[in-house]
């Protein structure tokens, strides 16, 4: 019986095999395979001869395209990969095959900006303006498809004026292939046993290394926000931000390039909540827990573990393979505690939905486009406080029944309603935007 895809002919790009560790690369690749199996024609474009300028490989793999005559193309895992797949000024599937293209976001108000700037300076300074019309011009064209998981960040970018929100479609973040399949599989009892651990990173070295640090106005910022939003743990990093720049008198807006039109402004928030949220606010969440529990992963800082160690108390394990060694971290832990990325404003990361999957409880904090696409069972496992958080641990780890029920039946959810193989079925054959 021919699958649903059946028929497509879909070219999906291939990330460069060592970016961020390898998971990125890992994940297109098991996202290509499941369209394969849906019954799509699947052609992979390897990003990495784009990135290192391979005009021979470029050439050839534009007129193989052409022979393929591919129907759409899926940037995999992320609508990064596309915008990359360039050659002298044009882009591959909009200016030379002229295809539509769904880019599927993961947090892109950060992340896409980065991209497509590609200038990070370190001083206002340095900046560059201009930011906001090379983002429309990246971003707004027929052919591309543009769909987020984070209702925040559509609402942050229409607000800024780089898109209009009625141009991108909202979807949940789904659970990748990898993390479904152990839905079907039984953990070793030993592996990585732990009534309770974390799973992710802090970049302590890079936080203390962040430049704006030494300009007061701008460690100001920072030092507020972060009270801030370790105090209101709901309230999401980016807004926080903006309302301090709005709170500045223009002129010193002004000095400190503190608009989106300026380079400088993207460099300034994607480090500030990538780097220094991330790393701040979940330390601060860490050390409020009462229960001791297992630290896992900081695979971006190792050289870190030892400050863990001695400074914060954390008793680090060890890095896990996102592939191998994580899903049975998730299968064999009675909780899971986590901090969503602060890059996320209401949306959350694709761990959430593996570790579900998985069949594991992850307790993380509340995000609304959760409570609204899961309804009341994600009131369950998220906390708006750590106080919340610790009471939330002590309900789970003392009632193994609830534990199992709420585990069990948002796994049911999320590996029949919310995993990659159902969302492309809805974005290619239930919800066709791509063929208006």
């Amino acid at each position: 019986m021919p699958g649903p895809l059946a028929g497509l002919r879909i070219v999906a790009t291939q990330p460069p095999h060592g970016w961020f560790g390898g998971v990125d690369y890992n994940f297109a690749v098991e996202m290509a395979e499941e369209l394969r199996t849906l019954g799509a024609a699947v052609f992979d474009l390897d990003v990495a001869g784009f990135t290192s300028r391979n005009d021979v490989y470029i050439h050839d793999a534009i007129e193989a395209l052409k022979t393929f005559r591919p129907d759409v193309a899926i940037s995999l895992p992320n609508a990064l990969y596309a915008l990359i797949c360039a050659t002298k000024g044009r882009n591959v599937f909009k200016d030379i095959l002229e295809i539509p293209t769904l880019m599927l976001w993961d947090h892109g108000l950060l992340q896409l900006p980065r991209q497509i700037l590609n200038h990070w300076p370190n001083t206002p300074a340095e900046a560059m303006g201009g930011s906001i019309r090379r983002l429309r011009k990246a971003l707004n064209h027929s052919l591309y498809l543009h769909y987020s998981p984070d209702r925040g960040h559509i609402a942050a970018l229409d607000k800024l004026g780089v898109i209009k929100s009625s141009e991108v479609r909202f979807f949940l973040q789904p659970a990748y292939p990898n993390f479904v399949r152990h839905s079907y599989r039984t953990a070793p009892p030993t592996a990585f046993h732990t009534r309770m651990s974390f799973a992710g990173n802090v970049y302590l070295q890079a936080a203390r290394d962040l430049p704006f640090r030494r300009q007061p106005v701008l460690a100001g910022i920072e030092s507020r926000v972060l009270a801030a939003k370790k105090s209101r743990l709901t309230e999401c990093l980016w807004d926080l931000i903006m309302a301090e720049i709005d709170a500045l008198d223009k002129p010193t807006r002004k000095e400190f390039r503190l608009d989106a039109n300026s380079t400088f402004f993207w460099n300034f928030m994607h480090e500030e909540i990538e780097v220094a949220g991330n790393t701040d606010v979940r330390l601060s969440v860490l050390t409020g827990l009462k229960r001791e529990y297992e630290f896992f992963g900081n695979f971006v800082e190792p050289k870190s573990v030892s400050t863990l160690r001695d400074q914060y108390r954390i008793r680090f394990r060890k890095c896990l393979d996102y592939f191998t060694e994580l899903p049975l971290l998730f299968m064999n832990s009675d909780v899971i505690v986590d901090v969503i990325n602060l890059g996320y404003n209401t949306g959350i990361s694709p761990k959430v939905m593996g570790c579900f999957a998985c069949g594991g409880l992850m307790l993380f904090d509340y995000k609304d486009d959760f409570f609204q696409s899961m309804g009341e069972i994600g009131n369950q496992v998220m906390y708006r406080s750590v106080d919340h958080l610790n009471a939330l641990v002590e309900e789970f780890l003392g009632n193994p029944r609830k534990r199992r029920d709420v585990s069990r039946y948002i796994q049911h959810r999320v590996c029949t309603e919310f995993n990659f193989g159902a969302l492309s079925q809805r974005l290619l054959i239930e919800e066709p935007a791509w063929r208006g």
